[in-house]
């Protein structure tokens, strides 16, 4: 029986050749769509989740709070994983990530080789307690455990030693701290919130690990709680534990905790975290939203035109029941109909996925491969979806038409008739409303972009670059290079400095006269030559640079404060000339020489807050600042290159353009939107394919009709007017669904940024005059086509 039923649907599928392939493509393309975005967002979701200890593990921040102000730090000061671990028992290990130099590129030089590491942190022994990070070669309970060790992923130690055993072998950090391999561990997994190529013992920084403080909050610690501990009561006592050791009157933090698992998604509010894979809850939302509204307008497109097709197929269907088939029989039928459909549709899909699995990967900045698809959970969500697509799809010719009576099949009641129309308008308009919502939001998110790279940043990132000097052995290294390059003819200004605009300064704290630290205004400072402000082009506003220290016995600080620090302090530019920065450098050595406009030296997603150029000795100045001025840029860095390699030999070459930084403050904001309007164009086209099919359909049915009109006088335009009015009211009940939905979800994104767009108006009847011009396109081929028909064969047609 079921053979012989996969018979008839086979031919049947056969027979409608144009209702099929639209159905096939449309649902195909909507499969495979939805299959890469089931993978991101598994993906997403999955980060962490392979440590045994996952739900056990918990990283401690804190809200700092400066003039009234609070703001979420992933760092704490070093001294509260040994002291939380020896006072709450509840918490069974600890361990500390300390970003080398806080960030810094470290250059590291075996006896052969010499890199450029981004990513070289430190680490406590209790790392290996606490997260899963498998050996290949070496000891555990040894690798991290004293002064002077360090651990390397497997490809760094391939790109050290090559297929050599490298435990046991030298490398030198910086020219200043020699290590011996102690171990090598396998790559961290593309789901893991951990990204380091290597990881040193702790204890090998002495200045971080020697003297424990409760003031500098630069580590981020991972605690291990004992099993089935409450992580609010643990919150309780750490704050308890900060209250014994730290008066209350000079606190300016409070301790929480973090879940792991929520690490990777939850922190793009948290501030000081090191790992550079930082994902987003709400992306994550808008591609799930994503993708089911895709899929919701594929299922749609297949119903809509099953619909269309099943009215066809009226009076199979009371033939059948006339010789005798039974509902149930006619229900399995067509089920079986659709079935073959959904099964093929998911087969195209799957392999238009593995066409374009390159694209997809690109626009999302993902590594997803087609084993990806070959996981238990994903076929299983395969075949359930099989299933479930095959149930909707066929719902409406197995439930509706084969419980109507023959006589009705056979033309007796229009009822039947009206209420398909009416099922499919709903559908239409479903479709081209989440269609839209989409074409909106696209709108947006470039809106916003554009705004972003268009809004005057308060400095000039454009043809600057950013030299690490930071593996210079000796000073005069860096003071020889810096005379090379002012001898060059493209180089404009050229400065030194701790940091720049897109990456973490100093954090202090800016007070009023007669007030304690805690209570002023939280701000970044950064040490630079006094050419800085000429190098990135920012405008002072009142007095002068700060000059270059001659004395180490000079304690006086010379400072360069923002407008915005200045109006903390409650006076103008001009009068803030002269005055001290109480508690920036103790509590009366730093004098204010300059005022500076403010700069966004952080992303739009965060107000502009206090920031400081300075000329005190107590940070360095790795950075060397370059800006051009003609020349091509290749041969620019060419020849910057060539200098760099003669004034400091033993170190690498690395640098970064500031444009650059910027852009990748937003890099995720870029993904998300290049991600919505490639989707976007083809949910459009999938809802095209649809209404393609019906136009088809609506003007077989109505062929008759056309053929008198046209006897009777009509012309072209009127009769093309005819058949796509009614799609056309269909698309602009659409958009009028569509717009408060749209409104509501991108009015909550863009508070995300403290600098954001007016939600600009003119997109909503804009995407409404393309959505109704794409659909007027849509359907009047088949309009046109009708209207050029003979009359006498329309007439026949019947």
């Amino acid at each position: 029986m079921i053979k012989n039923q996969l018979k008839v649907a086979w031919r049947s599928l056969i027979n409608n050749g144009l209702f099929s392939t639209l159905n096939l493509v449309g649902l195909a393309l909507g499969i495979a769509i939805f299959l890469y975005l089931f993978l991101y967002t598994k993906e997403e979701l999955s980060f962490d989740t392979y440590h045994q200890n996952r739900d056990e593990i918990y990283r401690v921040g804190l809200t700092a709070t400066f003039d009234g102000e609070s703001s979420e730090w992933a760092s704490v000061p070093n001294i509260v994983g040994p002291t939380m671990s020896q006072e709450i028992p509840e918490i069974k290990a600890f361990t500390r990530l300390l970003y080398h130099s806080f960030g810094k590129t470290a250059f590291v030089n075996s006896q052969e080789v010499k890199f450029a590491e981004k990513k070289l942190y430190w680490s406590d022994p209790g790392l290996f307690t606490i997260f899963d990070i498998p050996l290949v070669q070496g000891n555990p309970k040894t690798a991290l455990d004293a002064p002077n060790k360090i651990i390397l992923s497997q490809s760094t130690a391939r790109k050290y030693f090559g297929d050599e055993n490298p435990v046991g072998k030298l490398l030198s950090v910086d020219h200043d701290l020699n290590v011996t391999v102690s171990g090598v561990y396998q790559d961290f997994p593309q789901n893991s919130t951990l990204d380091a190529d290597l990881i040193g013992s702790f204890t090998t920084v002495g200045w971080a690990s020697k003297n424990l403080y409760w003031s500098n909050a630069s580590y981020e610690t991972y605690f291990l709680l004992v099993p089935n501990a409450s992580p609010r009561i643990i919150e309780k006592k750490i704050n308890a534990v900060l209250d014994k050791h730290v008066e209350k009157d000079i606190q300016w933090f409070r301790f929480w905790l973090q879940p792991l698992t929520q690490v990777h998604l939850y922190s793009t509010h948290i501030t000081n975290s090191s790992t550079t894979r930082v994902g987003d809850i709400q992306q994550v939302k808008i591609l799930s939203a994503l993708a089911l509204g895709i899929l919701l307008i594929a299922c749609i497109n297949y119903m809509n035109l099953a619909t269309a097709q099943s009215q066809k197929r009226r009076k199979e269907v009371g033939m059948n029941k006339v010789l005798g088939a039974s509902q149930f029989f006619l229900i399995r039928r067509f089920y079986v109909e659709a079935f073959l459909m959904v099964t093929a549709a998911i087969g195209l899909g799957i392999l238009l996925l593995l066409a374009f699995l390159p694209i997809f990967n690109s626009l999302a900045d993902k590594n997803i491969t087609f084993e990806a698809l070959l996981t238990m959970p994903v076929l299983a969500g395969i075949a359930l979806a099989t299933v479930t697509l095959s149930l909707i799809a066929g719902s409406y010719p197995a439930l509706m038409l084969s419980s109507f009576s023959a006589l009705s099949l056979f033309g007796r009641g229009g009822r039947s008739d009206l209420s398909a129309a009416r099922i499919r308008k709903g559908l239409v308009v479903i479709q081209f409303a989440a269609s839209i919502v989409l074409l909106i939001s696209t709108f947006v998110f470039y809106r916003q972009l554009q705004y972003v790279q268009e809004k005057n940043l308060g400095y000039s990132p454009e043809q600057v670059i950013s030299i690490s000097t930071q593996g210079a052995q000796k000073v005069e290294q860096i003071t020889s290079l810096i005379d090379y390059c002012k001898g060059l003819s493209f180089v404009q200004e050229i400065s030194r400095a701790q940091a720049y605009p897109g990456i973490g300064a100093s954090g202090r704290t800016l007070s009023k006269a007669g007030e304690n630290s805690e209570t002023g205004l939280a701000i970044q400072t950064s040490r630079a030559t006094p050419e800085i402000l000429k190098t990135l082009n920012i405008k002072l506003l009142a007095g002068k640079t700060f000059p270059e220290k001659t004395s180490e016995t000079d304690t006086t600080v010379q400072v360069v404060l923002n407008k915005t620090a200045v109006d903390f302090l409650g006076v103008s530019p001009e009068e803030a000339i002269g005055k001290t920065a109480y508690n920036l450098f103790g509590y009366n050595q730093a004098t204010i020489v300059g005022v500076m406009e403010d700069f966004h030296f952080d992303s739009f997603h965060r107000p502009i807050g206090a920031y400081a150029f300075h000329n005190s000795p107590t940070e360095g100045r790795p950075n060397l600042l370059v800006r051009f001025q003609g020349g091509k840029l290749s041969e620019n860095i060419a020849t910057l290159e060539k200098g760099f390699k003669q004034h400091i030999p033993d170190s690498a070459f690395d640098y970064v353009f500031l444009d650059d930084v910027v852009a990748k403050l937003y890099e995720s904001e870029q993904r998300t939107a290049n991600l919505v309007l490639f989707f976007s164009i083809v949910a459009i086209l999938i809802a095209c394919l649809g209404l393609f099919g019906l136009a088809a359909f609506t003007t077989e049915q109505r062929t008759k009709e056309i053929g008198v009109r046209k006897v009777l006088g009509a012309g072209i335009p009127g009769l093309v007017g005819l058949l796509s009015g009614d799609f056309l009211k269909l698309v602009f009940v659409a958009l009028l669904l569509a717009a408060p939905v749209a409104w509501y979800m991108l009015d909550g994104w863009l508070k995300n940024y403290a600098y954001h767009i007016d939600m600009p108006i003119w997109v909503f009847p804009l995407t409404g005059l393309l959505a109704l011009f794409i659909a007027f396109l849509t359907v009047s081929y088949q309009s046109i086509k009708a209207a050029l028909m003979n009359p006498v064969k329309s007439l026949r047609s019947e």
